[in-house]
């Protein structure tokens, strides 16, 4: 993966990240401002100890988006994003594209969802 295709993930990563905090109303105009004392980049907050340290409420579904997403930044920082954790075949881009945060290929993915592992 190059530097473009790189940035292109994170980016929506992060974009994912700070729908789901808008959504818990955290992330109002403003409050990522220099003046607020909040890092300007949603990245620049930190993974478990930003929402340890709001005492955000979340619910198990976007708690774990919210591990998946971290991780998925991991992988990229670790050249393995994009890479399924089963079966160690490339993601499709498409799957990517919809669903930054993937562990798995749409093969893995349906058998896990069946059961099969």
């Amino acid at each position: 993966m190059d530097k473009k295709e790189k940035k292109y993930y994170l980016e929506l990563l992060n974009k994912e990240k700070e729908r789901i905090y808008k959504n818990l109303g955290y992330l109002k105009e403003g409050i990522g401002s220099a003046e607020g004392g909040i890092p300007t980049h949603i990245a620049d907050y930190g993974t478990d100890e930003f929402e340890k340290g709001l005492g955000i409420n979340l619910s198990d579904e976007e708690r774990k988006i919210l591990e998946n997403i971290n991780l998925a930044i991991e992988k990229i920082e670790k050249n393995r994003y994009g890479i399924c954790e089963r079966c160690n075949k490339k993601i499709g881009a498409s799957r990517l594209k919809v669903l930054p945060y993937a562990r798995y290929c749409i093969k893995c993915q349906k058998e896990k969802e069946k059961g099969g592992y």
